[in-house]
């Protein structure tokens, strides 16, 4: 166990404490949505005083590491936010496993949607079409990042069953000889419905990263259309741009 420096000068124990919990959660001894030592427990553990253990819990709520729960105890709420470089053409579960985390599907529904205007003109199709409409929330180490709301046409040959979406969609194009050559990509934030919240597990009040993609084969044919809702807490991205 760590130990605790008392010499003079030192910072104070509270402040020990919690930076020793602070490491524990960030390297996932602690991991998300368990239950860090109660004020009892570290009293014992440290041997200092109730005042000081509830001090040290309380400095990880202020930097929202920890939430307390009527019942349950102080449970970890800190995730690691996943940061992505837009460099080039990537799926979901490459993401993940890049950066050493495990990708997981927890939900996907596939069924037949009529095109409204709006997709009728992008894929090229009349109005009231049918394509595929693929729903399907990823996750990372276990927890929901994303909502992927995703549009294809019929040419993709797609099998009406759920069971064979949970893991890379664009592994799947590409045995059936679709492979999306290149894509264009709009960001913006918003404030979430109730149903997408829902799926991703997100507090009223949250916003949501909105990303749109257009996926285009080499003819310049459209392949995909993908709305994406990620939890603002989970991820970031980042682009670098080089002078002209």
């Amino acid at each position: 166990m760590d130990r605790l420096d008392t010499s003079r000068g030192a910072s104070p124990l509270y402040l020990q404490i919690s930076q020793i919990l602070r490491k524990k959660i960030v390297s996932k001894e602690y991991s998300y949505n368990t239950i860090i030592p109660s004020e009892t427990e570290l009293q014992k553990m440290y041997n200092v005083s109730r005042i000081t253990a509830r001090q040290a819990i309380q400095e990880l709520e202020k930097d929202g590491m920890v939430k307390r729960s009527r019942g349950v105890g102080t449970v970890v709420v800190y995730q690691e936010r996943i940061e992505e470089y837009l460099s080039h053409i990537k799926s979901f579960t490459n993401e993940m496993k890049e950066r050493g985390i495990t990708p997981s599907t927890s939900y996907a529904h596939i069924g037949l949607a009529e095109a409204d205007e709006k997709l009728a003109a992008l894929f090229g199709v009349d109005t009231g079409a049918k394509l595929y409409r693929l729903d399907r929330v990823r996750n990372g180490d276990g927890s929901p990042i994303v909502l992927f709301v995703s549009h294809f046409t019929l040419e993709c040959d797609l099998v009406l069953d759920d069971s064979l979406y949970f893991g890379s969609i664009y592994e799947m194009l590409q045995e059936k000889g679709f492979t999306p050559e290149y894509v264009e990509e709009c960001f913006d934030c918003i404030m979430p419905e109730a149903w997408v919240r829902e799926h991703l597990g997100m507090p009223k009040g949250m916003p949501a990263l909105r990303r749109i993609r257009r996926s285009y084969t080499e003819n310049g044919k459209m392949l995909e259309y993908t709305v994406s809702y990620y939890r603002s807490d989970r991820y970031a991205y980042y682009v670098t741009l080089k002078k002209a």
